[in-house]
Formats: structure tokens, sequence, C-alpha cells
């Protein structure tokens, strides 16, 4: 990918998801984000050509042993053509020569077709991953001691006490990523990440609580707490990327459940 460019990969990206079902506005920024955030590899991440146009394109995300297919896209007019199997098959064979030992993914449930591509493929489904989204509830004052903290203090608090195998999107790793305008708050033994909460739409990136702090509802109080301290949002979102066993900790706000739900896979190489 490297060699095709990352303007020109974009585009690519672009025109396969274009019709996604929900549509991604590919661009050269939105890449450029993916390779520090996501840690996507472009020397490894790929782009098809047939007949010298692009028609595909993969990107590579890598931590240690472990690597994501972070993104694949195939424009409308090839596919159900066997691309993307063939496509899986040797992203995984590259895998392998470079020493990978796992790769994992998430794929939109509702999208049949490259559910039942990547369990071909011998991937298995790891856990359902969902969503929350809608206005605000009514909320009560700010409390005194809600703290804002170092985003890596964040990042630290989700790699000790987060769930085993969390996806690529929640990890410490990625979250320590993060930036302002993110920003990060500590409330009574919990943390949360918030992405840009200025925009109209807030997502949350991290909700987590420590040990002695879980089954009070101290994650709930601390997302109240952040909503009191920016009013006037139109919506907050937990974008379908948080393991399902997991919404105890979100449903206690009164947002709503995506209908939209993804699986977390992942095949040994």
């Amino acid at each position: 990918m490297i060699d095709f460019g990352v303007d020109r990969s974009a585009q690519v990206l672009y025109r396969a998801f274009e019709d996604y079902i929900v549509r991604i506005p590919f661009n050269a920024a939105m890449l450029f984000n993916l390779v520090r955030a996501d840690s996507v590899d472009l020397s490894v991440s790929r782009v098809v050509v047939r007949n010298g146009a692009a028609v595909a394109a993969a990107l590579i995300a890598r931590r240690g042993w472990t690597c994501r297919l972070a993104a694949m896209g195939i424009v409308p007019e090839v596919r159900r053509t066997g691309l993307g199997r063939s496509l899986v098959l040797q992203l995984l064979d590259e895998a392998k020569t470079r020493g990978d030992r796992t790769m994992i993914l998430e794929v939109m449930e509702q999208n049949i077709a490259a559910v039942e591509l990547y369990r071909a493929c011998a991937f298995e489904t790891i856990r359902r991953l969902i969503g929350f989204a809608g206005p605000p509830p009514p909320v009560d004052d700010v409390p005194a001691d809600i703290t804002e903290v170092d985003l890596r203090e964040v990042a630290d608090v989700v790699t000790r006490y987060g769930l085993r195998d969390l996806p690529w999107q929640l990890s410490g790793e990625t979250i320590a990523q993060l930036a302002p305008p993110a920003v990060g708050y500590r409330l009574n033994g919990a943390w949360i990440a918030l992405a840009d909460p200025a925009q109209p739409v807030v997502a949350v990136r991290a909700l987590i609580a420590e040990p002695a702090a879980r089954n009070l509802d101290r994650e709930a109080d601390l997302l109240r707490a952040v909503m009191a301290k920016y009013p006037g949002k139109t919506e907050w979102r937990f974008n379908p990327v948080w393991p399902e066993e997991l919404a105890d900790i979100i449903a206690p706000v009164g947002l709503p459940r995506m209908a939209l739900t993804q699986f977390q896979m992942q095949r040994a190489i």
C-alpha cells in the first residue's frame, strides 16, 4: 500500500465502503489517523489491482504477535467473484510468513456475506459487540470532585482492569494514542475517555472502574457527570465495539441500544 500511495488507497476504500451498512467516508486524513491510533501498518496492508484498476484494499494493524484486519473493502463491480476469500487467505499467508500468530477482526453481524466469508476462512467468533446512542437523559449538577486526567492514565487503568481480549478499539494501547481534543476524567474509582466533547455528538472511547468500585454503578455515575459537564449535546454514543457483557455498566444511564451489532472474531495462524 505504501507504493500505491495513501491518497489513492483512501480512494479505493471510499468506493468500497460508499454503500456499506454504515457508510465510511474514507479519506487520506482518516487513513493517517488509523496508522497512528490503531497501529495500521501500511507496509503490509494491500491494494488489489486488476486490469489496471484498483478494486480492493485491506488494512492490516499489528501489535506484538497479533495482527488485525482493520478494514477490507471491495468495489461493487467485482464483488461475489471470490476475490474476498482469496485476499483474506493471502493476508493470512503473509501474516504467518512474518511471524504473526493470531489475526483478529470485527464484522457487522448484519453483513451476512462477510460473516460467512470469515467463517469459511476459519475465523471463530469471540463475542458480540454492541453499541448505545441517544440524547442524554436528565442529569444532575456536575460533581465537584470530577477530575480531568491524562488520557494515558485512562489507558493504564483499561490495561490493568479491562476484560481479556478487549476489542482493538477499546484496548489500553489504542486509548493511549488518544490526544486532545479527546479528554479523560476520573470520579470515585471510575475513568472515562471522550472523543472531542465539543462536538454535538460525543463518542465514549473508554469507561471502566477499578475492581473495588465495580457493582456500585460508578461507571454510570461518571457518565452522568460528564453529561452534566457538557450539556446540550444532541447525542451521546457508544459505537458498536463494546462487548455485550459490558452492557450492564452502560444501560443504567438509559441510552437506547443500537440495532447494529458486530462479531469480534479471531483465527490462529
